[in-house]
């Protein structure tokens, strides 16, 4: 179910993406809007989960959130051609690579694993050495070097 999440979400950010670069400019909100509300019939998922697990097995859930994702990477590989960026136009692959922000990357990525770590465990008796270890590096390696680079910047 992990890879099935991840790959619906892939799915979702690239038909977001998609749709913000084909519809014209006036009536972006509208499409991007139409494009969010088709995950209304996916809202009652647990419902639906519990429903296919008792008429046959709970194994079919997977599978089918798999063959969606699936069909979503198929017909993006198919029909999405993106016009190439302006500010990549002429550069090499290594001076894009370079520009990456590897660091930005590291801290939202693990600001979002610890943020749904602490989710996760709401409620439950975790052992203290993983809450203590989890908080210092939430505060010394994420919050506190962001905190010191924006320091000097003003606020807009």
């Amino acid at each position: 179910m992990t890879f099935a999440g991840i790959g619906a979400g892939i799915n979702e950010l690239t038909a977001l993406a998609a749709t913000s670069e084909l519809a014209p400019t006036a009536k972006r909100g509208k499409y991007v809007a139409v494009l969010v509300f088709t995950i209304i019939p996916f809202c009652p998922s647990v419902l639906w989960a519990q429903l296919i697990a008792h008429h046959s097995t709970w194994r079919y859930c997977g599978l089918i959130c798999g063959i969606w994702a699936f069909i979503g990477l198929v017909l993006t590989a198919v029909f999405y051609f993106p016009p190439p960026r302006v500010n990549s136009q002429g550069l090499t692959r290594r001076e894009i690579i370079q520009q990456i922000d590897y660091v930005g990357g590291f801290l939202s990525i693990s600001g979002m694993l610890l943020f749904m770590m602490g989710m996760q465990w709401g409620g439950y008796q975790v052992s203290s050495i993983i809450f203590c270890l989890s908080r210092f590096f939430n505060n010394a390696i994420l919050v506190y070097p962001v905190n010191i680079f924006f320091a000097n910047e003003s606020v807009v």
